[in-house]
């Protein structure tokens, strides 16, 4: 039996604009985050490199499940217009990943939203109600995207 179990987690929402758009909407996110997530999200910045490229850093400030989380992410697997990841600091990354796919489907742009998770087994309670509150959240910054 693996001592660390896996999971990914996926949300998508269809959004009647093109992919550019999007990738626009993430590039500007220090003037976006807060429109994006209006009662859980307080403060997006790009702290090293150009938004959206291999390598640029982001710090955040958001409310998830009423708790505080504060923190940086490295952008990579960068595709302009069509696919990026953001990657948590070690050793936060050897347990979770975000990636994010911008799919053409015809006159509408489909927004993927992937969390990786991995956690040891013997935290399943402790990290089903994670899970549910992490699902909530993504789900809200989907439809909220669609605006």
């Amino acid at each position: 039996m693996a001592f660390l179990k896996r999971i990914v987690l996926k949300d998508s929402v269809e959004i009647n604009t093109t992919p550019e758009k999007i990738w626009d909407f993430w590039a500007n996110m220090d003037k976006n985050y807060k429109a994006w997530h209006p009662e859980d999200h307080i403060l997006f910045r790009w702290t090293k490199g150009r938004p959206m490229e291999e390598g640029s850093t982001i710090y955040a400030e958001e409310v998830v499940g009423g708790q505080l989380l504060k923190g940086k992410v490295t952008c990579v697997g960068v595709v302009p217009n069509r696919k990026f990841a953001l990657k948590l600091p070690f050793p936060r990354s050897l347990f979770c990943k975000y990636e994010y796919l911008i799919e053409p489907r015809g006159k509408n742009t489909a927004f993927t939203a992937y969390t990786y998770l991995k956690y040891p087994g013997f935290a399943q309670k402790r990290i089903d109600s994670a899970i549910e509150v992490g699902e909530k959240h993504v789900r809200e910054e989907g439809e909220n995207l669609k605006r």
